[in-house]
Parts: structure tokens; sequence; C-alpha cells
């Protein structure tokens, strides 16, 4: 992933709530004492590269000019580009939406958004999480990640493992927006960050249609 891919707008939650027209929220007791900052960077890393896939997703593959774009180039292609893409992104979601520990009596520490929020000591932010993973186990991304995309499990490839696929790429974006919320309250709950991705100029999905549509 390029330097320059940055998360969007960062601005003071007192602008962004004024901005918004919206009240100020109350803001929940943390302890970060055992937060360490060099885990926390390679979680934000990683999801900076969530952001980006999810941007540039969006802009391929839900403008109507860009799909007419694709299509009239090759639909089985970008068709098939499509569904990895979004495979891609739903992976990357359940990864940093698992639990802070797995293994034997949880021996193996895991990147997790659990894992910073325990640190945390703070009965706000795991009411947070749990409504945030309420959102996302209804959305069946979980089940999908653990029965199809991870593993090959034989019920759900013969089609007798009922559930049931049931989201939108707004959801998704809802999903990634809780997860910049939950990390901006970590880090320092003044704050809040647009989770929307400028890519380089030159480097960008509109140029890569200009130049798709020129050939």
């Amino acid at each position: 992933m390029s330097e320059n891919n940055k998360i969007g707008r960062i601005s003071t939650q007192e602008d962004f709530f004024k901005r918004m027209d919206l009240e100020m929220p109350n803001q929940p007791k943390i302890d970060r004492s055992k937060i360490d900052i060099n885990e926390i960077g390679l979680f934000k890393n990683y999801f900076v590269a969530l952001c980006t896939d999810l941007t540039i997703y969006k802009q391929l593959f839900s403008d109507v000019n860009s799909i007419q774009i694709l299509n009239e180039f090759s639909p089985v292609i970008f068709g098939r580009l499509q569904s990895s893409y979004l495979e891609r992104i739903c992976l990357k979601i359940a990864c940093l939406l698992d639990p802070a520990t797995s293994g034997r009596d949880g021996v193996n520490k895991n990147m997790t958004l659990r894992r910073f929020t325990e640190l945390c000591n703070s009965n706000e932010l795991n009411s947070l999480v749990i409504e945030l993973e309420s959102f996302y186990e209804s959305t069946g991304i979980k089940k999908w990640r653990n029965k199809v995309l991870a593993h090959t499990d034989l019920k759900a490839a013969m089609g007798q493992l009922d559930f049931e696929l049931k989201f939108e790429v707004a959801d998704l974006e809802n999903i990634v927006i809780f997860i910049q919320e939950i990390i901006d309250l970590i880090e320092d709950p003044t704050t809040t960050s647009d989770t929307r991705v400028k890519l380089p100029n030159g480097n960008d999905v509109y140029t890569f249609l200009e130049k798709l549509n020129s050939i």
C-alpha cells in the first residue's frame, strides 16, 4: 500500500459535531496505560488498507458510469474482480472483529479491536463493541467467513448450512465507520477521523477508468 493512501480528514470532535449539527457525546472513561503504541499503529495500518479497499470498491462497482465502462471492457473479468474484492473486504473486517485471543486457553494474542478495548477496561467501550459485533453478525459475514471464505465447510458447500448474507456496501461502510469511532475514542476522544481515503493523483480510480475507456 502506498504511503500516500491516508484516511481523509481529521478534525476536532467539537468541530465535527458542530458541522454536523449534532450534540456532543459523553466521553467514556478509558484506561490507556496498557495500550502499546506500536500495536495500535499496526492495527491502524491494517485498517487504512481496509478503508482503501472499500474506497476503491465503491468507486469501481457502485458508480453507474464506472460499471458501464467495466462491462463494456470485460464483464466476465471485472465481475470476478468485483466478487474477489468484496470477499477481501469482508475477510479484513472479520479479522479486525475476531476475539482478543485464540488457540487453547487463549495463548495467541490477536491484533483485533477486542484486544484494545479489553485492555482499556472501559464499560462504555465494551458496550460499543458489543453493539458493533451484534450488527456485524446480523449481516451473515462472520459465518460466511468461517464456513466458506476461510474453510471449505462440507455442509456449506452442499447448501445444507442455514445462513444468509444480508448486507450492502452501506453496511460495510457503517462497520468501518463504527470501528474508526472506537479507535478514535481509544486514542483521542476529542478527534473524529474520516474513513474515506484519497488516492494519489494519477493512481486513482477515475484515472484508471479514463485509461480503460480510451483503449
